[in-house]
């Protein structure tokens, strides 16, 4: 079997790869540009970019299953449109190339964050309706729109995978709130009770897996996530402890870190120079994301292997390894 991995050079991709050919899996990656790292010889690469429809013929022809792990995410003064010519578009492109090409299967890494923030409390599942509250969950949540509607005209096998906070060696998306931890500069936004649910690579690589030519995972949406969602102020001090440090005890009211973000964003639009707190950042670590991976446990036996303390021990290695801390 032949799999196709759009977005095999990003975080998420390449730690995939490596999974799909570990399983004795033919893998190929679609890349815009040549790889920074170069792939094993077990590895094809195909050029193309999935905003430009007429570049993906090669990279499709041949495959089995065509899995999207692309997308733009979180840059900050992008401006909406730039997320839906990607995250949107680029699905859609992908859909027309697989179905000229004959491929039979699509599975799509989607975000548990179409769901939006949620009351406290409680912990969405796969029923909940979308709620997105940013650009780029509109986008994710517009793309997965885009795949069941074209599932739903040309038959096409399909299964969408949310996880949510992925963190793990290789990401550097995340390395920003180590690195604030690390220098005695993250506070406390409000009362850090909000929930967050951070998923470690290895984890979230595990349940696609699962999905991937699994007859079960057609048509079906799956919450791939960690073990348990944290509060802002447990997950902070966990990477804290495991750096060799204390947390600070400094909170920061929200109605004062809002207008902080505002007059950051401000100094930054005249700089050029991406603020240390925006407003989707206090957004962030304010608002409640919590979320179930029953389903995902019931019906594909999925169960997160590598508890918070343990992935973020490997993360710091690696950040330490690789000179990012």
């Amino acid at each position: 079997m032949l799999a196709l991995v759009a977005g095999g050079t990003g975080f998420i991709g390449r730690h995939l790869v490596r999974d799909l050919v570990s399983q004795g899996l033919r893998v190929r990656v679609l890349a815009r540009n040549k790889p920074p790292a170069p792939f094993g010889g077990e590895v094809e690469v195909a050029y193309g970019d999935v905003r430009e429809a007429g570049s993906l013929e090669a990279a499709t022809r041949g495959v089995d299953v065509a899995i999207s792990a692309f997308g733009l995410l979180g840059r900050w003064g992008a401006p909406e449109s730039a997320y839906r010519d990607t995250n949107r578009d680029g699905v859609r492109n992908l859909l027309d190339s697989c179905r000229s090409a004959g491929v039979g299967r699509f599975l799509h890494i989607s975000s548990a964050g179409v769901l939006g923030p949620l009351p406290r409390g409680v912990e969405a599942d796969e029923s909940f309706p979308h709620n997105p509250s940013n650009a780029y969950e509109k986008s994710k949540c517009e793309a997965e729109k885009e795949i069941i509607g074209f599932a739903a005209k040309h038959g096409l096998s399909y299964t969408i995978v949310r996880p949510e906070f992925v963190y793990g060696p290789g990401d550097r998306h995340v390395l920003g709130l180590f690195r604030a931890i690390r220098n005695r500069r993250f506070f406390i936004l409000g009362d850090g009770r909000s929930r967050l649910h951070p998923t470690y690579i290895d984890d979230l690589v595990r349940g696609i897996r699962l999905c991937i030519n699994n007859p079960v995972a057609a048509g079906r949406t799956y919450l791939i996530t960690g073990e348990k969602p944290l509060t802002v102020m447990e997950l902070a001090a966990t990477i804290a402890a495991e750096l060799g440090l204390d947390l600070p005890g400094a909170r920061v009211p929200l109605p004062l870190a809002r207008a902080a973000a505002c007059g950051l964003e401000l100094v930054g639009k005249i700089s050029g120079a991406e603020p240390v707190l925006t407003r989707s950042r206090v957004k962030f670590f304010s608002q409640n994301r919590a979320f179930s991976f029953a389903k995902a446990r019931a019906e594909l036996g999925y169960s997160p292997q590598i508890d918070f303390r343990e992935g973020v021990r490997r993360t710091i290695g690696w950040y330490r390894n690789e000179g990012y801390l």
